[in-house]
């Protein structure tokens, strides 16, 4: 048994209190090792969207995004290839490519909204497809490049990156069929266009082993439905019907279409994205993502009122980091022999950090705007980055806004920000008003290092970057002005307060060890609740394969305790269900060693001996919305008031999507 601290090669944690001597330098890249663990997260610097003082109202108003298209089809760039593990890539070069110039699209122009294929009004197949566009990438020369990728489409509408987009009536249901039609020219299923790593446990179609055909899986990501058959969960993946017998070839064992989406819930900004097992972040980085906004009354009674911007002026942000090669394929890294030198030619990595910044498919965009309010529906999409924005005026100066919303609908009220912290997987719901900036630029740029909290600071020539508001549009004066009401919930009512007497607690741990082949290895698991949390092989780190040790019952509400034993902020993602953040608190501890896998081979944990020298804080003022991903923060435990609606299974994890695609991940069943 050793108590333990943050250790790293490269860097040093920063302690939460200036009084507490910074611990011991040590060695070994992001380990847990001999020393203290009572670091929080609530004195260090930018970790919180600081409030400002709040405001009854903004004087605002309302401007037209012009009709840009997402990426879609461009002429064919002809076979992509695989290059053989190792072979050198040159890459395309982030710090000079040109930046503010490719124009937005707008995910809510009726070009870039999904119209229902049938049967009935309500109904769409759509079909997961290959196909080359000109996102905006250029050579050192400036001529355009083509980029392969994957997108969702259908037999109406070619396929695009991000997908179009889905705006539905809460209580409203539709039907979704998604249709793996990863084929070449002679129908036989596409290669994975991205390297696969088959020592992970991932869905492995057939048990082939190999580079195709590709298993796809689509997850709505946010709320809930009717049961967890439409969830998109990792084991329900399909692959191409190559044989043309009307179902696909291989399928995983939760298999089921079509997904119906009875949207019985309040307005609020879902997503979909691919979730197949093992390869979630290969899927996602090849294009598969979408929008997902539900409406309802009091969301109009806003608009209507003008208290929150028309439609017409909203624009989802959809953020992605991605990295290409020279000639504008979608690169991304499989090689790390310095570091993991007993893993394979094509090995995972702990995570991804791309130097190209995506917003709605287009590197770096610039949108032309009203010097007015817009409503601004961010997601970040990343793999592993999360960002830290803030919007600048020409003198650097940050543009104040507000937040109205979290990820499943409207707040109580208004929160002023100056920055926001968002983390994979999550949404916010931002009005920020550019009246008097008539003929200026508002450039949104990233601070977060990477990883998040502790890293290394972002490069200010490529991912500090994010995209540019050019307040060039003429005043439309026919629009009426929009006021942020004090109040956001005028027809549902203000968000119950929490209720947590007598709700049990279930005390959960994150934890980074070691696997067969020398990598990091990110996993999630149980604490004892006896005292002193002694260890007991029912309790620790557990791999996804493993039986389930989250069983509830459906209606039933439990307090949740993330502990986080890593140097890393991770976000924690829950489906099928929506919580309530509660608080935030450092901790100390004792790991002891959890030896896991064939003959010990992986390095698991316990973690015992868990004490809270406080202080223990609340949500930050914009996270007291319904949340379905909440950041934990290392040496903290999080606590999250879940309430489980419906039976099935379900998984929770880690929204990084490396360490989800490696053991960062569990089911959970509700009966």
């Amino acid at each position: 048994m050793a108590s333990f601290t943050f250790g790293t090669s490269d860097r040093e944690f920063t302690p939460a209190d200036p009084d507490r001597p910074a611990p011991e330098r040590v060695t070994g890249r992001r380990t847990f090792i001999a020393g203290a663990l009572a670091l929080g997260a609530s004195g260090l610097p930018g970790l919180k969207a600081h409030a400002l003082t709040p405001t009854a109202a903004v004087d605002s108003a309302v401007s037209v995004s012009p009709a840009v298209s997402l990426p879609t089809v461009a002429p064919g760039a002809g076979p992509v290839t695989l290059l053989p593990p190792g072979t050198p890539v040159a890459l395309l070069d982030a710090a000079a490519h040109p930046k503010f110039v490719q124009p937005l699209p707008n995910p809510l122009s009726p070009i870039n909204r999904f119209m229902p294929t049938g049967p009935g009004p309500s109904s769409y197949t759509l079909q997961i497809r290959e196909f080359s566009s000109h996102i905006g990438l250029v050579d050192a020369k400036g001529k355009p490049l083509t980029t392969v990728l994957w997108g969702y489409g259908t037999a109406l509408q070619p396929p695009t990156s991000p997908a179009r987009s889905f705006a539905v009536r809460s209580g409203a249901s539709i039907q979704v069929s998604y249709v793996n039609q990863l084929l070449n020219g002679s129908g036989a299923p596409l290669p994975h266009r991205l390297p696969i790593d088959t020592t992970l446990m991932w869905a492995n179609p057939g048990n082939l082993g190999g580079q195709a055909p590709v298993p796809l899986v689509a997850h709505r990501h946010g709320g809930g439905s009717i049961d967890s058959a439409v969830d998109g969960l990792p084991d329900a993946w399909a692959t191409p019907d190559a044989n043309r017998d009307g179902t696909p070839d291989f399928r995983g064992r939760l298999y089921s279409t079509p997904y119906v989406f009875n949207n019985n819930q309040e307005a609020g900004h879902l997503w979909f994205h691919d979730h197949a097992l093992g390869v979630t972040r290969l899927n996602v980085s090849m294009g598969l993502t979408g929008n997902y906004l539900i409406r309802d009354a009091n969301e109009d009674y806003l608009i209507t009122r003008n208290m929150l911007p028309a439609p017409a002026y909203e624009l989802p942000l959809v953020i992605q980091d991605r990295m290409f090669d020279a000639t504008g394929k979608v690169y991304y890294p499989s090689s790390d022999t310095a570091t993991y030198p007993n893993a394979p030619a094509i090995t995972h990595l702990p995570e991804f950090f791309g130097d190209f910044i995506l917003v709605n498919g287009v590197p770096w965009p610039k949108c032309e705007v009203e010097p007015r309010p817009y409503r601004l529906r961010l997601l970040n999409a990343s793999d592993s980055r999360f960002y830290d924005l803030k919007f600048q005026r020409p003198n650097g100066s940050a543009l104040p806004f507000h937040q109205v919303g979290t990820e499943l609908g409207l707040m109580d009220a208004p929160v002023g920000l100056n920055h926001l912290i968002l983390a994979p997987g999550e949404r916010a719901d931002l009005v920020i008003n550019f009246a008097g900036l008539a003929q200026q630029t508002i450039t949104v740029g990233n601070s977060a290092n990477i990883p998040f909290p502790d890293g290394d600071p972002v490069d200010p020539l490529t991912a500090g970057k994010i995209m540019a508001f050019k307040v060039a549009l003429p005043l439309n004066t026919t629009v009426p002005q929009s006021v942020l009401p004090v109040y956001l919930r005028p027809l549902l009512g203000l968000l119950p307060a929490p209720r947590t007497a007598g709700v049990p607690r279930r005390k959960l741990m994150l934890f980074e060890g070691t696997d067969p082949l020398g990598r990091l290895q990110t996993m999630l698991g149980t604490v004892n609740p006896a005292p002193g949390n002694p260890a007991n092989p029912a309790f620790g780190t557990f791999f996804y394969s493993d039986p389930v040790t989250e069983y509830m019952s459906a209606g039933s509400t439990e307090i949740w305790e993330l502990h986080n034993t890593t140097v890393d902020a991770h976000p924690i993602h829950l489906h099928l269900v929506d919580f309530r953040i509660l608080s935030r608190e450092p901790f100390t501890g004792t790991v002891v060693d959890k030896p896991m896998g064939p003959g010990g081979s992986t390095s698991g944990g316990y973690l015992t001996q868990i004490a809270l020298p406080g202080p223990q804080r609340h949500a930050e003022p914009n996270e007291a919305g319904r949340k379905d991903t909440v950041i934990t923060y290392p040496g903290e435990v999080t606590r999250i008031l879940v309430s489980f609606a419906r039976p099935g299974e379900y998984v929770w994890h880690c929204h990084i999507l490396s360490h989800e695609d490696h053991e960062m991940m569990r089911r959970f069943i509700v009966t």
